[in-house]
């Protein structure tokens, strides 16, 4: 039988066998704090230990907390505590079991509401932080919680949301809003990330570049207000409430800057605080030139110029020291003309610069500028014959589909490629790249060739074995991409690449047209050589040119005129002569040469 019983502080002591092992100082500060303001509200249960003492059966951290207390000198060492003591032959494990098992905790949300009504009762916010031993921070919070709409705090006592969830749908005081997104709630879409940005997606966080550029402190100190998440320590859990004050700042600090660059003698400077793709593909560019080097350095770069190509000329194939020479002299023009670039006063005049922000709220001055209207016309220029050999249209787009076909086949060999070539088409979309615009739009439209030369040969041969390995239909082909390797998927992006090269000047094509540039550009990457797809003879092009051209072919690959009894041959009979003149020169029309250099 138990019977109550008062019994000195300094003669309890704690059990050994307590069955609370885990987590018994946890909270404990808050638990003082209970005693200190509200007294004991429950006994301890103990039982007769040795030596007069008595050993806490039940209510450890009560026990723990008592004797904080104690020394702390908030109580006597030697206060009554109310305690039940039990008989020595009760089962002590089992009453701690049962004390700690049996009694069930305080549901969060109906602390959140007791102190709610304590604060709305009359009670001060730092009066019920102190008699609970909690922060004040602490009953912020859970008075925010208890404003959440009811609703969802309903919700949560069932379960059906957990307490992160909460706290997030504290991030808004509106509860209509609250319900609306609950209501919205999936199980695949219901975590707090999603509940604080559904809740927020008409507010301006702290994260934006705008906030960056002008700083949380500068909007504040201007006398901007801000709304805090009491749940997150992270900038994403601070709002803007004065947007129209912080685009002033922003437009403030970005005028500061244009000053700045209106200094550089443009012709125009405007900012925006917000530029799209769109707006920057309407302009065209120009761009900084080497500034000229002072004469001294002039004539020094180009006498080494002539020393690196003399040297190079005479050198042979296994002279280390003048490999090792032209590396040197090489180092030194690299330093010379590694040198300041700077806009030309021409390209100050004709275009313009945009001061604009950054994706992370850095300033951003983009120069170079050039507006539709003030860009100087492309005047037409006629292609001008190589060795004064003139060549048709139709010749022309003859020789160019045969190097278009070459490039193809060499391609579809050179996965690594072809994926440069890819990434190379989509970014031109993408960023806008010399105009147009996308909407992701990749599309892959085969070039059809006419022409009979090895290039299509090669492409077709590739076409047939990748059919063989490929299914036929829309869905197998899609499963079937996805447990290929990325070997495979190279080797059949790159077939697909080389099927879209159309590098062919049509009659209506612009010789310098940037399709045309971007085909000689690739076909340099390729390290492509037409010699090995094509051999000028009678049929495929000397009896498709003037009696001059061929002469000035012929001339110009052996470096002297036919015999002049060549003369007297018939047009038919002089084709047949250049082929056999020509065998074994590797002489090749112009428009199947391959220039080195980058597309623009």
């Amino acid at each position: 039988m138990n019977t109550a019983s008062f019994i000195p502080l300094s003669k309890l002591v704690a059990w050994d066998g307590n069955v609370r092992k885990t987590g018994a100082t946890d909270g404990l500060e808050e638990l003082k704090a209970s005693i200190a303001a509200h007294g004991l509200l429950q006994s301890l249960v103990v039982r007769k230990a040795k030596r007069g003492k008595f050993s806490v059966i039940a209510g450890r951290r009560r026990f723990l907390a008592l004797s904080a207390l104690a020394r702390d000198g908030k109580i006597s060492a030697d206060a009554d505590i109310a305690c039940q003591v039990i008989a020595g032959t009760a089962d002590a494990t089992e009453i701690s079991l049962a004390e700690n098992v049996v009694r069930a905790p305080m549901h969060p949300a109906d602390q959140f509401d007791a102190f709610r009504n304590l604060i709305e009762g009359g009670a001060s916010l730092p009066d019920v932080a102190a008699r609970f031993g909690v922060s004040e921070a602490v009953v912020k919070k859970r008075l925010k919680l208890a404003r959440v709409n009811p609703l969802i705090l309903d919700a949560y006592r069932r379960a059906e949301l957990s307490l992160d969830q909460v706290q997030a749908f504290a991030i808004s005081d509106d509860h209509a809003a609250q319900e609306r997104v609950f209501s919205e709630l999936s199980s695949w879409r219901s975590d707090p990330d999603h509940i604080r940005s559904a809740l927020t997606q008409d507010e301006i966080p702290a994260t934006d570049k705008r906030v960056r550029l002008v700083t949380l402190a500068s909007y504040e100190k201007a006398g901007g207000d801000v709304r805090r998440d009491l749940f997150s320590d992270h900038e994403d859990g601070i709002f803007i409430l004065d947007a129209a004050l912080l685009d002033r700042l922003v437009r403030q600090t970005l005028e500061s800057a244009a000053e700045t660059v209106r200094a550089e003698g443009w012709k125009w400077v405007e900012i925006h605080a917000e530029l799209d793709y769109e707006t920057r593909a309407q302009f065209q560019h120009c761009y900084p030139e080497p500034v000229s080097l002072p004469e001294e350095d002039a004539a020094e770069l180009e006498r080494l110029v002539g020393e690196y190509d003399t040297l190079y000329q005479d050198m042979a194939d296994d002279d280390e020291e003048a490999s090792a020479r032209l590396d040197a002299i090489q180092n030194q023009i690299d330093a010379l003309q590694d040198r300041e670039r700077a806009y030309s006063p021409e390209n100050l005049a004709l275009a313009g610069a945009i001061v604009t922000l950054a994706h992370g709220g850095q300033i951003e001055v983009l120069r170079g500028l050039v507006r539709p209207e003030d860009a100087p016309k492309r005047k037409a220029r006629a292609q001008e014959p190589e060795g004064g050999i003139v060549l048709s249209a139709s010749l022309t787009e003859s020789l160019t589909a045969q190097k278009s076909a070459s490039i193809s086949a060499l391609l579809a060999q050179h996965p690594d490629t072809a994926l440069a070539a890819v990434v190379h088409a989509l970014a031109l979309r993408v960023f806008h790249i010399g105009g147009g615009a996308s909407s992701l739009q990749v599309s892959a439209t085969p070039v059809s060739l006419r022409e009979a030369c090895g290039g299509v040969e090669a492409l077709e041969e590739t076409r047939a074995s990748w059919s063989d390995r490929i299914p036929g239909e829309p869905e197998p082909l899609w499963q079937w991409c996805l447990t290929q390797d990325r070997d495979a998927l190279l080797q059949l992006l790159a077939f697909c690449a080389a099927c879209t090269v159309n590098a062919v000047q049509a009659k209506q094509d612009h010789p310098q047209c940037d399709r045309l540039a971007h085909g000689n550009a690739l076909a340099s990457a390729l390290k492509l050589d037409m010699r090995a797809w094509f051999t000028p003879k009678a049929d495929n092009f000397f009896s498709r040119i003037s009696r001059t051209a061929i002469l000035a072919a012929v001339t110009e690959a052996k470096g002297k005129a036919p015999k002049a009894s060549s003369s007297n041959l018939k047009k038919s009979e002089l084709a047949l002569l250049a082929e056999r003149e020509m065998t074994g020169t590797g002489w090749l029309p112009s428009p199947l040469k391959v220039h080195v250099g980058a597309v623009d």
